[in-house]
């Protein structure tokens, strides 16, 4: 098995180009599929991955399904983590030790994806259970939906703890609307929606040619609301959401605000606060002042750093709302 290093270039806007020169690609030619899988991981070896394992369980025993689908690993962990002799060929494997995040790793695949002429791209985390359904009811839909060239995303509903968490309402809208019970959507809902919803990283299928026609994913979202400001991107060039009927399982690295890290919470804020700035109107912006006030009371809570929930009352008392770029110094990545 041979290592390469090299440059290749990113669409985003200018074609970019990303330093490989922490980076390990172990090459492979793809195999033939309208969809190029790309898997993120940080701090996890493949096999350890549940999102990996579940598709590596189906695609060994699905001929068809292998024969449609290519996988692309991208791992920001400090150190490599080669793919046992389990592993299905033909996947491509690039380490990349500097942890550019998820903006950087999904342009990798995008341009990938393009170069090798897939119509779709697929992003998975780490920690989201796959099933043969979702992947047979995912290619019946790239197949119905190929002239469908306003159908930019494809999307399963992804549940935590039993109650759908994504597709949900855009985050505006949720400012707008703040007392409602749920923002995702009914379980029952299927099909080509019109509304500006958003959903999850994990388990999204994008076109890429709608990819490319807003300059790839915004890297200036490497890791928290990378989703958000993508949907929002798609959605402001027209494009509309395809949801499946299919439900996966996802485990929240949010679920429990007192267990995620304060480097991570405010690098949230800041991407939430940019989110706002570029997309909101001015009375959004008035809005996401009040929800400040009430997350800071909830960090104040129920988050054992204190100083979590004085920033961010402090932000939203004063001037400045946190709508700087978020930090380029960028903590450990945890699960998307």
């Amino acid at each position: 098995m041979s290592h390469t290093a090299y440059r290749l270039p990113i669409h985003r806007g200018p074609w970019l180009l990303v330093r490989f020169h922490l980076m390990q690609e172990i090459c492979s030619p793809p195999s033939e599929g309208p969809i190029l899988a790309v898997l993120v991981l940080y701090g996890c070896a493949a096999s350890e991955s549940q999102s990996y394992r579940s598709l590596l369980d189906i695609l060994s025993t699905d001929a068809d399904l292998a024969s449609r689908i290519s996988l692309l690993i991208y791992d920001n962990s400090p150190g490599a983590h080669p793919l046992d002799e389990k592993a299905l060929p033909g996947i491509n494997y690039v380490h990349d030790a500097a942890n550019p995040g998820l903006a950087a790793a999904y342009n990798f695949a995008l341009a990938r994806a393009a170069e090798k002429q897939f119509e779709w791209l697929l992003l998975l985390d780490q920690d989201t259970m796959l099933t043969r359904e979702f992947l047979v009811e995912l290619l019946q839909s790239t197949s119905s939906l190929h002239a469908k060239a306003e159908v930019a995303s494809i999307v399963p509903k992804l549940t935590f703890h039993g109650d759908v968490c994504s597709p949900t309402a855009n985050f505006l809208h949720q400012l707008r609307r703040p007392y409602m019970r749920s923002y995702a959507v009914a379980r029952e809902t299927t099909g080509i929606q019109l509304k500006p919803y958003f959903a999850f990283n994990s388990g999204a299928t994008l076109r890429v040619s709608a990819l490319q026609s807003i300059g790839g994913f915004p890297s200036d979202y490497w890791l928290d609301y990378l989703d958000h400001a993508t949907f929002a991107a798609l959605s402001a060039r027209g494009y509309c959401m395809y949801i499946l009927k299919s439900e996966l399982e996802h485990e929240s690295s949010q679920g429990a605000v007192g267990s995620v890290s304060p480097a991570r919470l405010r690098n949230l804020l800041s991407a939430q606060a940019r989110f706002v700035r570029e997309n909101g109107k001015f009375l959004d912006r008035a809005l996401y002042r009040l929800w400040l006030l009430r997350c800071a009371r909830i960090w104040w809570l129920r988050h054992p750093d204190k100083s979590l929930g004085k920033e961010a009352a402090m932000q939203a008392l004063g001037l400045n709302t946190g709508l700087q770029p978020a930090s380029t110094g960028k903590p450990p990545q945890p699960k998307a």
